[in-house]
């Protein structure tokens, strides 16, 4: 009887380690960027990265008049992590095509947009 039990629990550990790593690999793929928010605007200013799936982990180094972070397509904003307050973190993921976009990081004194290269 004691058997079966050590025998039930590991299963029960088999299967959550498993279902563990579906779920971190079930978004395949894609690239993480950084990004701070400063009392300057966005860190780093310019961004290079590949075609695809891209996160934006997006995290406030004290800067109180600075909690959004955006991607924009001209007018269009493709995503934005919003409320991000000093000491806090947030992300955004989007599928970016080639080309050229801004970030936007409002009310940044002198890097409040930025540029993003995104090659094919």
């Amino acid at each position: 009887m004691k058997r079966a039990g050590v025998l039930l629990a590991l299963l029960a550990l088999v299967f959550l380690a498993a279902a563990c790593g579906e779920e971190s690999t079930s978004g395949g793929g894609g690239t993480s960027v950084a990004v701070k928010l400063t009392e300057d605007g966005c860190d780093p200013v310019e961004l290079d990265v590949a075609a695809g799936k891209t996160t934006f982990e997006v995290t406030n180094d004290g800067a109180d008049a600075v909690t959004e972070f955006e991607v924009m397509d001209g007018d269009k904003v493709l995503g934005e992590a919003e409320n991000v307050a000093p000491g806090l973190s947030g992300e955004v993921t989007i599928d970016l095509e080639p080309g050229d976009y801004t970030t936007y990081c409002p009310g940044g004194t002198t890097a409040e947009r930025g540029k993003l290269t995104v090659t094919g």
